[in-house]
């Protein structure tokens, strides 16, 4: 009922951040999805790429589902990467953080 009717915000939000010395892609895509699992609403930036040789600062991304209609069940959250030396090894992007967070105001809730 509270998804159908209130549709409460969806907020997703990712950090990511590559190595120093490697460059890396980042990628997130996230679905809402029904009961039948039918892509409802969708986030997917474009691929990110750091270069080699980077800061290896902490990048955020996030974004709020509004307005999405009745029929939501299901949340998919994929994220990922890989490096762009093609080292053997772990070496692509680090991401850390994630959340997805249901938010009905709280005049939806009383």
């Amino acid at each position: 009922e509270l998804m159908d009717k209130v549709q409460p915000d969806i907020v997703v939000t990712d950090w990511y951040a590559a190595r120093n010395d490697c460059g890396c892609q980042y990628r997130l895509c996230v679905q809402l999805l029904s009961r039948d699992y039918t892509v409802v609403q969708e986030f997917k930036p474009e691929r990110v790429f750091i270069e080699q040789w980077n800061d290896a600062k902490w990048r955020q991304v996030s974004h709020t589902f509004h307005n999405y209609g009745p029929g939501v069940r299901y949340i998919k959250f994929e994220h990922g990467g890989k490096d762009t030396q093609f080292w053997a090894g772990w070496y692509g992007v680090r991401v850390t953080n994630s959340s997805v967070l249901i938010q009905p105001s709280r005049a939806d809730i009383e």
